[in-house]
């Protein structure tokens, strides 16, 4: 039975995975995180195609599309996060069975969505910058794999100790600063592994392990929200007055490792947490089920979004900018991500297993 703490009235799980039970039981918090994770990730790909056109749009346009970029960073931290905080107290016994259950999600959508980078690199671009799968992704979107076949290696064999979870979080929080890239961003320096980006990512694989061990309670969720507001909007002015110096749009605090984003990578991750676990009691259960069944397709709508943004924009791209940010940017999100989510049905009906493009398995 699940711990409960009773907090302004609302009962809320101290720790949901208390009992280190592994059943099927899913919860509403993490397919909520992982379906808007997903979402945002395709704004940050629309949103470029605003951003990277600097001085040939309104500025009001521009900032638009700063704001939106800057507020959907938060996306691929999160997704380390949840893996490490599932991960983390739900391992089998043996590194052979981990390594099946793990991997055979992971490593058969990599080789097959880099085929597909392949070709749609090939025929719509734009082209890596080399042909070695073992240094560059065949598409610019792959790179994802490559720090989270790591980060599930590396998972198996890091036992988080039991400690104050702020404190904890705390720790991560520096550390990605010092040694994943932070302070390199901010041309202060760091531990001289600035470019070795991929620590980084087990940095808030442990930060999302400690996070799910953080007390939900509301108060807490209002401080973590205020926080995240606050990080967004000094990544997206720091971005602007950047961009202007520069005359380009430049994203190099868009970094997944810069102090914004992992400041909103974090608070973000805790408020949502709260407000999920607060929104387990009074979301009905089909929605629920929806919001799983999206979550459940979140790795292969990761691998089809960026093919289709291609293709969508080689076609009607300058049709889309003359709306204009507020109306184009939506659109097109709303576009890609139905298309991407249609693609992933389709790809389902053929991998039952889940094994080739992540999709959720149908075997009986």
């Amino acid at each position: 039975m699940r711990q409960l703490l009773r907090i302004a009235g609302v009962s809320l799980p101290v720790n949901e995975l208390a009992n280190g039970r592994a059943g099927p039981e899913r919860l509403l918090w993490c397919d909520l995180a992982r379906a808007i994770a997903a979402a945002l990730v395709v704004l940050i790909h629309v949103a470029a195609k605003w951003f990277e056109n600097y001085g040939h749009i309104s500025a009001f346009d521009w900032q638009i599309a700063n704001i939106l970029d800057s507020a959907a960073r938060l996306s691929v931290p999160w997704f380390f996060m949840l893996s490490g905080f599932l991960l983390f107290r739900r391992k089998p016994e043996t590194f052979a069975a981990y390594i099946r259950r793990r991997f055979a999600r992971v490593l058969g959508p990599f080789l097959v969505f880099s085929i597909m980078g392949v070709v749609a690199a090939s025929t719509i671009g734009p082209k890596p910058a080399s042909w070695n799968v073992l240094i560059d992704p065949t598409y610019y979107h792959l790179w994802f794999f490559y720090p989270l076949l790591l980060f599930y290696f590396l998972a198996y064999f890091i036992t988080p100790v039991p400690t104050n979870p702020w404190l904890a979080l705390g720790v991560c929080y520096v550390l990605i600063a010092v040694a994943g890239g932070g302070l390199e961003i901010l041309g202060i320096g760091g531990l001289g592994v600035g470019s070795e980006r991929n620590f980084a990512y087990v940095l808030y694989g442990l930060a999302g392990h400690y996070a799910g061990r953080v007390r939900a309670d509301r108060r807490t969720g209002r401080i973590c929200l205020l926080v995240l507001i606050g990080a967004v909007a000094a990544l997206a002015l720091i971005t602007s007055n950047l961009s202007k110096a520069s005359g380009f749009g430049n994203e190099t605090h868009y970094a997944y490792v810069s102090i914004p984003v992992a400041t909103a990578s974090i608070a973000g991750f805790v408020w949502i947490r709260t407000l999920g676990l607060h929104l387990e009691s009074v979301v009905p259960p089909a929605a629920n089920s929806i919001i799983a069944w999206i979550s459940s397709y979140s790795l292969a709508i990761y691998g089809f979004h960026a093919f289709i943004l291609a293709v969508v924009w080689n076609n009607a791209g300058w049709s889309f900018l003359r709306l204009g940010a507020l109306p184009g940017i939506w659109l097109l999100v709303a576009s890609v991500g139905i298309l991407s989510m249609a693609a992933a049905m389709v790809a389902a009906t053929i991998d039952r297993r889940g094994v080739l493009f992540g999709t959720p398995s149908r075997q009986v």
